[in-house]
């Protein structure tokens, strides 16, 4: 059995919905494959901000900005990556952020913003309201719109290809579904497979689970078989997160309302800056871990048996040493000077995007679950279920280090002043995850997946980050703008190619497997209440 419409889109996250979007505003009929039971992909589980210039929001906030001044702002953010940033698609994606906000705002999306965010010089982060579910709903309800087909727990086992080389579909479970004019790949990136992890980055980094455990590199895969390259693979954003909070969290909880959603932007932007930090502070206490300038000032992470594990001097070294052991859990340790001076600007525990800031007592009154306070180690030790000599061990074995000027376990570059001062804290249970996984395949400026030798593979496409193409990405807000203007750009250009008229593939699936079908074995086509 074939399905077959003019434009394959691979993939039902923020980039392969707004490639379809384009697609089919672009004239073309068009079947997206998404292989999980719902479309959203990682853009439905992010924070949601969205970094653009000169934007409609800026221009009431009376911000006078420029794609020249974003981009000379985004070198800054590179820092030592600039020398390896793919500046043909910066300049694509800063030209593009702007329209494309006012394209999500015209289906419905709205933003709270513009915010500062460092290092930029201008304030270009526009934060989704409620929450970054309503990217997904306003998408999805722009695809039935526009009269996309949907089928979900679709994975597509192989592209297939023509006599001439020609990208003209993909299988799935033994049935093809064909695009005449061309197929999109938009499967997110390859943070949960323990294969590229491995391979490009490391087993220590492999070992550290994803936030989206669905972003197994499945375009990664498809692309290289028929000949195109992946491109700066080496780059995981790893961290850790405190375990998810039981307490009732409003914003995640909102729906979107399109009249509700505009109505709430109109009240969010008159509320006075200290009220709209204080909603946001629940929000900031669930769903992000603390800002490693911590350890610089005297903390230490320890497991749960109350023994260091690692130099706490980058994300990356703590995020492998916790997920190297099975209970991927640590805790914080420190003392009252560091509990002092991370209890006021400019030092906060973890900050919202340009919004809002949370310090050590937003912990205590919002995640009363993840905040332990004690007058000596021993107390402290036991408030966490941790043995109490252990603890004590560790944290005089760290002033001793603290006081020789060298770490002799780890050699940490900054030790801090030491845990000597009581009262004693600690913030945990903490995990390891990766939010995110950089590299991509390699595209052009029109998204179009090119091979070894920088030729573009006939009817393929790539958006979001499996088309990221080196990109960098560096600073808050990238990486949703991406993945909505890569997937509208490759949307609009499959749509626009010639339609092939041999649409025989030169080789298909093997035969079926479970994913893909239901219990009849028919294409699983997307019905949403």
């Amino acid at each position: 059995m074939a399905y077959t419409a003019d434009v394959l889109v691979i993939g039902g996250g923020g980039s392969g919905m707004s490639a379809a979007i384009s697609a089919a505003t672009s004239g073309a009929s068009v079947i997206l494959l998404e292989k999980c039971p719902q479309v959203g992909g990682s853009t439905a589980m992010s924070v949601g901000s969205f970094t653009a210039a000169n934007t409609s929001y800026q221009y009431r906030a009376g911000v006078n900005d420029s794609i020249e001044l974003f981009i000379e702002d985004m070198k800054v953010a590179n820092g030592p990556f600039e020398e390896r940033e793919n500046k043909e698609l910066r300049r694509i994606l800063a030209e593009n952020a702007g329209p494309t906000i006012e394209w999500l705002s015209s289906i419905g999306v709205q933003f709270l913003g513009p915010t500062p965010e460092p290092p930029y010089e201008k304030p270009r982060m526009h934060n989704v309201l409620p929450n970054s579910r309503a990217y997904r709903a306003a998408l999805l309800r722009e695809c039935r719109k526009r009269g996309v087909t949907i089928y979900t727990s679709m994975r597509v086992d192989r592209l297939l290809q023509n006599a001439a080389g020609e990208i003209v579909g993909a299988s799935v479970n033994g049935m093809n579904y064909f695009g005449r004019r061309g197929v999109i790949l938009a499967t997110g990136d390859y943070s949960a497979s323990t294969e590229l992890k491995a391979k490009y980055v490391g087993e220590a980094a492999a070992k550290v689970p994803p936030v989206n455990p669905n972003n197994t590199g499945d375009g990664f895969k498809l692309g290289t078989e028929v000949g195109a390259v992946m491109t700066q693979m080496d780059r995981l954003y790893e961290g850790l997160r405190f375990a998810p909070s039981n307490r009732p969290d409003l914003i995640k909880m909102l729906p979107f309302v399109p009249g509700l959603t505009k109505l709430m932007r109109q009240v969010v932007e008159k509320l006075p800056k200290n009220l709209l930090a204080y909603v946001i502070r629940g929000a900031l206490t669930s769903w992000i871990g603390p800002n490693n300038t911590m350890y610089r000032a005297g903390a230490i992470l320890v497991d749960p048996g109350g023994r260091r594990i690692t130099g706490e001097d980058s994300d990356a070294l703590m995020a492998r040493a916790v997920a190297a052991d099975a209970a991927n859990t640590a805790y914080m340790i420190f003392d009252s000077r560091v509990a002092k001076k991370f209890s006021a600007w400019p030092n906060p525990v973890s900050t919202f995007p340009g919004v809002a800031y949370a310090y050590l007592q937003d912990y205590k009154r919002y995640r009363p679950d993840v905040y332990h306070r004690a007058p000596t180690i021993e107390e402290l030790a036991t408030s966490i279920g941790m043995d109490p000599t252990a603890l004590r061990t560790t944290v005089d074995r760290w002033n001793i280090d603290v006081a020789s000027g060298k770490d002799s376990q780890f050699g940490r570059q900054h030790l801090g002043e030491g845990v000597i001062e009581g009262p004693f804290y600690a913030l945990g249970p903490m995990s390891a995850f990766i939010t995110l996984a950089d590299g991509g395949l390699a595209v052009d400026t029109g998204l179009r997946v090119t091979n070894a030798d920088g030729q573009p593979i006939p009817g393929l496409w790539a958006a979001g980050s499996t088309g990221q193409g080196g990109l960098q990405l560096l600073n808050h807000g990238l990486h949703i703008g991406w993945a909505m203007i890569s997937g509208r750009i490759a949307g609009r250009h499959a749509a626009q190619a010639g339609p092939r008229t041999d649409l025989e593939p030169v080789t298909v699936a093997d035969g079926p497997h479970d994913a893909g079908t239901n219990a009849s074995g028919q294409a699983r086509a997307t019905t949403y209440p």
